[in-house]
């Protein structure tokens, strides 16, 4: 190939992201798991929070939307049910949730 070729190439390689280094996402924001306390219009919940990385967070009751997969196929979400999800640290009253279980603790018993 040519010289201008090749710096094409160079250029392209360079403006291409690897999204596996791309990790800031995940810094802005903790897991945390909960139950749901109450359901609300437009798949939207009060989750009372059992489990977190932060023990502030830990009996608190937060404002729970479902996201991703779980919106797209209609996971239905009930009172009682274990939901994990994640909590921006920029609002710390809203959370996402993305997955649900209905099974209790066995450990705990």
């Amino acid at each position: 190939m040519g010289k201008v070729q090749d710096h094409k190439r160079s250029a392209k390689g360079k403006r291409q992201v690897d999204p596996t280094r791309q990790k800031s996402a995940a810094i802005d924001r903790f897991e945390v798991e909960g139950e749901v306390a109450q359901c609300l219009p437009n798949t939207m919940f009060y989750v009372s929070i059992t489990q977190s990385q932060y023990p502030q967070m830990i009996g608190r009751t937060l404002l729970g939307t479902l996201v991703g997969k779980m919106r797209l196929f209609r996971i239905r979400v009930l009172p009682g049910d274990l939901v994990k999800g994640y909590v921006s640290k920029y609002d710390l009253k809203k959370m996402k949730i993305t997955f649900r279980s209905t099974q209790k603790d066995t450990q705990s018993i």
